[in-house]
């Protein structure tokens, strides 16, 4: 496997690095991974989902924003999303500016969820597949993409997450292109509190659907 990494001067100058990975010499399309906050590219279902888009022959792009270290920490929540916004666009228009994939992959985790939205304007990506990792659903913007979403999906959150929202949930229902998968007894990071061998069996099923997605 190759990986290429770079950094961009993102949100008001900080350094916002990405990776290039890639496995096959024809690349069938490129999967862009928008990790959360805390649950980091190498936590266990990023982790694996990379592992099986390389492994379909995808390249995977990985976009590695630091919100949680010392820099941020004077920053408001509200800026902290225009950052995101921000640094999200301008890696895909450094990382993408020569390539040119016939399939793409969006792929958001929680907080990596709230870039979405504008990452779904991007020109290569109006056509992406979406996979919604624990959206923050009560995000205006993050819902009313989703409830109006032409683009094909999937969405998972656990009934244990403070995101989930049942009301929420049956309005987005009735938007047939995304498919919804809802754990009973998951948390946040879509794994069972107290619950070791579950939540593996857990994660495993949700890599699974991610691949056969």
């Amino acid at each position: 496997m190759k990986v290429r990494e770079g950094i961009v001067k993102g949100y008001k100058e900080m350094k916002v690095p990405y990776a290039f990975l890639n496995k096959s010499e024809n690349p069938t399309g490129l999967a862009i991974v928008l990790p959360g906050m805390g649950y980091t590219v190498k936590s266990p279902i990023l982790h694996f989902a990379t592992g099986a888009y390389l492994n379909r022959g995808y390249d995977v792009l990985h976009i590695n924003y630091e919100y949680h270290t010392d820099p941020y920490d004077h920053f408001t929540f509200e800026e902290v999303k225009s950052a995101l916004a921000s640094d999200v666009m301008t890696v895909l228009h450094e990382a993408l500016y020569d390539e040119d994939y016939k399939s793409y992959y969006l792929v958001g985790k929680s907080f990596g969820c709230l870039a979405m939205p504008e990452a779904l304007n991007f020109a290569p990506l109006q056509k992406a597949k979406t996979v919604w990792l624990t959206p923050h659903l009560k995000e205006k913007n993050v819902f009313e993409t989703m409830l109006n979403s032409q683009n094909k999906g999937l969405c998972m959150i656990g009934d244990r997450d403070s995101f989930y929202n049942k009301e929420s949930l049956e309005q987005l229902q009735t938007n047939r292109n995304i498919d919804y998968f809802i754990p009973p007894g998951a948390d946040h990071a879509l794994e069972i509190d107290g619950q070791t061998l579950e939540s593996i069996d857990l994660v495993k099923r949700v890599v699974k659907m991610i691949n056969e997605f």
